[in-house]
């Protein structure tokens, strides 16, 4: 039996990624952050991997899938948005 199953724990990851979710939003369409800012995409990623934990332990592997793809997506805005900022002008 998996000890975090329904546990305080796992409900704490559950809704710290939900936040995360709904702070980087919110931030976005205030246009407080653009869509290429580096805490945007930080937030997507731990909040993508922290909803996909959560909902991995519940065993909801397509939530589970959507969320932490969802992270990765974020991964490659970072890669994508810090490279186009390193790449000298042509």
């Amino acid at each position: 039996m998996n000890p975090f199953h329904n546990s305080l724990v796992n409900e704490a990851i559950g809704w710290l990624g939900v936040l995360l979710f709904l702070v980087s939003y919110l931030l976005l369409i205030a246009k407080k952050w653009k869509s290429t800012s580096y805490a945007y995409h930080v937030c997507n990623l731990l909040g993508g991997f922290l909803l996909g934990c959560n909902a991995y332990i519940d065993r909801s592997f397509a939530s589970a899938f959507i969320n932490i793809l969802w992270g990765f997506i974020a991964v490659y805005g970072i890669y994508t948005d810090k490279w186009k900022r390193n790449k000298p002008a042509t």
